[in-house]
């Protein structure tokens, strides 16, 4: 005790010393506090270790991959449009370079944000102050991703109303163990030096990371890029418009990033190389001063360029009449000097987008699809957002003017009217649009038809032998028949039955087997072997049961042809009924009719979405290599198939969870794995009615070193143990009739889904089976399928 309180006045001796000088040691201070609060007797309080931050770098941001992601997130989230990544290498040194131009920080918001561990901001601020954006870096990770890239850093940062720069440097070897976190002091100051003034900033914020910790291979950076791929967007960075008094018009997110070597820049990854050169085709368009329209389609995917053109082949009337030299060139009269681009993706057609990319692009084409329209350099809303069709693609793909799709999700594009273009383009008083004059109408017949025309040219010169729905030299081409296969098995093992048991019964039924001497005789005959009667009657056996089982797919395989050309069929007599009760529901004024034709509009385009998914599915296996099998992208494809289907009755909440990045197994068809996830539907969607529950579906996909993992779960009625064992078997089924439910969900399975899943499964060289439900779930399935080697994944990006 007279120890405790001897040091106890010692500390408070050393601390009054301290505070006593003119210039105080601040450390030193903090240092004697937190010493001085220990040797309270009634109270106690938790300490850091100053390690615990440099152990936290390391953890929770494992991959360098990871943490420059989350830099260029946290510049997301400060509403910067641009970020630059620069990896400069100057002789023997090197360091990182990060700048954006966010609202960046003053001092109160660095040293209460930055060099405040677990900050609540983000925790309050869900959405960003400038663009409202939804924050999509990490809590709190930005500094530890800092300091797992290098041993130094240094924090640069301004705001717009500021005059001067705040620089703070950081050196994370000062985090030993045995220090006290509060201890240790950084050095901050104000500078009027511009380090953005190369750049063109007027405010964001800029990282220098000395002393990196690893070296980088370009494909490492292409990763990381890659990690960030849902933020960008492949449009022109438009210039600030005001939307209300609060928020801005978000102009958009680009990152580019670049290796400089002793002065010379070589650029590594940009928008282009994440999207844009990824296109199956490139059109240009443009109406020059003379009023004269033109258009131009290029692809480096069939190294095909169509040279410049001054007419339109929208229609089989246009496209035969061209082929006659009959059709009119384009002339307008109310636009001059106005130009367009578009880039167009297929998804459902030949593959032209690295599988590794895929699930990037085409969920940015989903979500951000479209043909955008810029005004002097202002993006004008809602031209290009997701639900406008301002251009009428998606009109046009429903109506099937032309058969290769031309939606609006198949593009990313852009329209510009400049300072320089004649024609009366005036926003509309809310600034909501255009006017809708004859320049606007004129302006957007023109980008539309030169769309579809490009496609139509570019669909020829892609060997599609039928563009338009009245051509009538469309010739299927002839396929073998899996029953002449099994014929020619069933001969060749009549012929290994019918095969002489031994050397001497074959030498008599011909009369001479060799004519050599006894010496050439064993020679000849050295490796032959009598097969025995046994083998035989096994391999007939076996091979019975086989083509039985063959039989058995070959119906199953018809089936699927039947449904596939049902398929499509189907959805041009949806369209039709869809047109008719559209003009039937103007024609009639009653409002309860009208309900009515609503509730069964609504039924068709539940269909429309499950024809398309399943034909999908189907023309993947058109292509007989296959293609890499990104669980991710069919997961979410299969999810946006099923929220334009759900009734009122049949509700089902369905939540995914992403443990990883790449999800992505060997090269196969998709159809495989859309049978999986189809038929592990199918079947939680049976046991939940049974069940009688609110339904609840977890899909989950896990990244591992040799493997990528789903586990689906389902709330229904779940498997008893007795029957764990049969459920892969062939025609067990668990499903019985439930009289209480209503005649919709009477589902009754014929006892095949789960075999073919787990055959198709380990025909992937996979692994499924059941394992202890998840919390709050009854069933869980476990599909574990190889994970595709990263050579083959690079190869392909």
């Amino acid at each position: 005790m007279e120890h405790s309180e001897s040091s106890l006045d010692g500390i408070k001796k050393k601390l009054m010393d301290e505070l006593s000088r003119k210039s105080s040691d601040i450390s030193e201070i903090l240092s004697l506090s937190t010493e001085l609060s220990k040797l309270e007797k009634d109270t106690v309080r938790f300490t850091v270790d100053a390690d615990h931050v440099s152990r936290l770098g390391l953890e929770l941001v494992s991959k360098k991959e990871t943490a420059l992601s989350e830099i260029i997130k946290n510049a997301y989230d400060a509403d910067a449009d641009t970020v630059l990544v620069n990896f400069i290498h100057e002789g023997e040194s090197s360091r990182l370079e990060i700048v954006d131009n966010g609202i960046g920080m003053s001092r109160e918001e660095l040293v209460n944000g930055f060099m405040r561990i677990s900050t609540s901001m983000k925790k309050k601020e869900e959405y960003s102050q400038k663009y409202d954006r939804k924050r999509a870096g990490k809590k709190g990770i930005g500094r530890f991703a800092a300091q797992r890239l290098g041993l130094k850093l240094t924090v640069i940062a301004k705001r717009e109303d500021d005059s001067r720069f705040q620089k703070i440097d950081i050196d994370w070897r000062q985090f030993e163990s045995e220090k006290e976190l509060i201890a240790i002091s950084n050095k901050i100051a104000e500078t009027d030096v511009d380090y953005f003034k190369n750049y063109g900033f007027n405010s964001g914020t800029l990282l220098i990371i000395n002393d990196l910790r690893d070296s980088w291979t370009e494909s490492q950076i292409k990763r990381a890029y890659r990690y960030t791929s849902e933020l960008l967007l492949p449009f022109p960075i438009s210039k600030v418009g005001e939307i209300s008094a609060k928020k801005a018009i978000d102009p958009g997110f680009s990152v580019e990033i670049k290796t400089i070597m002793d002065g010379n820049p070589i650029s590594i990854v940009d928008t282009n190389d994440m999207f844009l050169k990824h296109a199956l085709a490139e059109i240009d368009g443009w109406i020059d001063n003379d009023g004269n329209g033109y258009w131009r389609v290029k692809s480096n995917h069939i190294k095909y360029d169509s040279g410049i053109k001054n007419y339109l082949t929208k229609t089989l009337t246009q496209y035969q009449e061209k082929e006659q030299n009959l059709i009119d060139g384009i002339a307008v009269k109310e636009v001059r000097n106005v130009k367009f681009k578009a880039y167009y993706f297929n998804q459902k057609g030949i593959s032209h987008v690295p599988k590794l990319l895929s699930s990037a692009v085409y969920e940015n084409l989903r979500n951000h699809g479209g043909v955008r329209l810029y005004r002097n350099g202002f993006r004008v809303l809602p031209y290009g957002e997701k639900f406008d069709d301002w251009l009428r693609l998606d009109l046009h793909t429903k109506t099937r003017t032309i058969l290769p799709p031309v939606a609006n999700q198949n593009f990313f594009g852009f329209v510009e009217i400049t300072p320089n273009t004649h024609g009366y383009f005036e926003e509309v008083a809310s600034r909501e649009g255009l006017l809708e004059t004859d320049a606007f109408n004129e302006l957007r017949e023109f980008v539309s038809s030169a769309i579809l025309s490009a496609i139509v040219d570019f669909s020829y010169a892609l060997g599609q032998t039928k563009v338009f729905a009245g051509e009538k030299d469309y010739v299927k081409k002839g396929k073998n028949t899996f029953k002449g296969a099994v014929e020619d098995l069933v001969e060749s093992l009549e012929e290994l039955e019918n095969t002489p048991e031994s050397v001497d019964d074959a030498k008599s039924l011909s009369g001479s087997l060799f004519e050599e001497d006894d010496k050439q005789h064993q020679g000849d005959t050295q490796g032959s072997r009598v097969v025995p009667n046994q083998l035989i009657e096994d391999i007939k056996r076996q091979t019975r049961y086989l083509i039985d089982k063959a039989e058995i797919y070959r119906i199953l395989a018809g089936l699927g042809l039947s449904m596939a050309e049902f398929t499509h069929e189907v959805k041009f007599s949806i369209l039709k009924v869809s047109n008719n009760l559209s003009k039937l529901q103007d024609t009639f004024s009653d409002k309860s009719i009208d309900a009515d034709i609503t509730q069964v509009l609504y039924a068709i385009d539940n269909l429309r979405s499950y024809t398309s998914f399943f034909e999908a599915s189907f023309q993947s296996l058109t292509d007989k290599e296959g293609e890499l099998l990104d669980l991710r992208k069919y997961v979410n494809e299969f999810l946006d198939t099923l929220k334009d289907t759900k009734h009122d009755d049949d509700q089902i909440r369905i939540e995914t969870y992403l443990n990883g990045v790449d999800f992505v197994s060997p090269k196969a068809h998709r159809a495989n794995f859309d049978s999986i996830i189809v038929n592990l539907y199918s079947n939680a969607k049976k046991a939940i009615y049974r069940a009688g529950v609110e339904g609840a579906i977890l899909i989950e996909l896990e990244e591992n070193d040799s493997s990528v993992d789903m586990i689906f779960s389902d709330n229904g009625c779940g498997i008893t143990n007795e029957n764990k064992n049969k459920v892969f078997d062939e025609f067990f089924t668990t499903n019985t009739q439930v009289f209480s439910a209503p005649e919709n969900q009477q589902m009754l399975g014929m006892g095949l889904g789960l075999t073919i899943v787990r055959e198709i499964v380990e025909g992937l060289g996979g692994e499924i089976e059941i394992i202890e439900p998840r919390t709050g779930y009854s069933t869980s399935f476990h599909v574990s399928l190889p994970k595709a080697d990263e050579k083959d994944v690079e190869d392909d990006f």
